[in-house]
């Protein structure tokens, strides 16, 4: 496996007009198997402290699962050919979405890759968040650790 600077920024808007964006910053492992690219980090965000994240990026198929660990264990799969639904657990509080996946562009280049997902979140049928995440993951080199 190899080290990784790893961002995240995930802005949402919801139905009244209202945002929010959610932030992560830190470092974590990249490991390629099977064709499939693999994020491996600990997430520190509110709520998420020292969850345990991992990213499959498919990018032959354009197949994103964000999976988390317990305790707040999740997993969210964006395709923008297919909608899935999945159980949001934080602390006491579970609600069940569907992810309807609009956009997925994968670039990389130079050691540097950016995922850019647009995604709408729906709860009971109704629209909850629309969403553009953006990760971004550069490889670190031994001297800059």
């Amino acid at each position: 496996m190899e080290k990784v600077a790893i961002k995240l920024l995930n802005k949402q808007v919801l139905p009244d007009g209202r945002k929010d964006k959610i932030n992560f910053q830190g470092h974590g492992y990249y490991n390629e198997r099977n064709g499939k690219h693999y994020l491996i980090y600990k997430e520190k965000n509110e709520g998420l402290k020292d969850v345990k994240t991992i990213l499959r990026i498919d990018k032959s198929s354009q197949r994103i699962l964000l999976k988390r660990s317990e305790p707040n264990e999740m997993k969210q799969v964006f395709d923008v050919d297919k909608n899935y639904d999945f159980q949001y657990n934080l602390g006491k509080y579970k609600l069940r979405f569907l992810i309807d996946t609009k956009y997925i562009e994968i670039t990389s280049n130079k050691g540097n890759t950016i995922i850019v997902i647009e995604y709408i979140l729906r709860h009971k049928g109704q629209v909850f968040t629309t969403n553009k995440l953006n990760i971004e993951y550069n490889f670190i080199k031994e001297e800059q650790q």
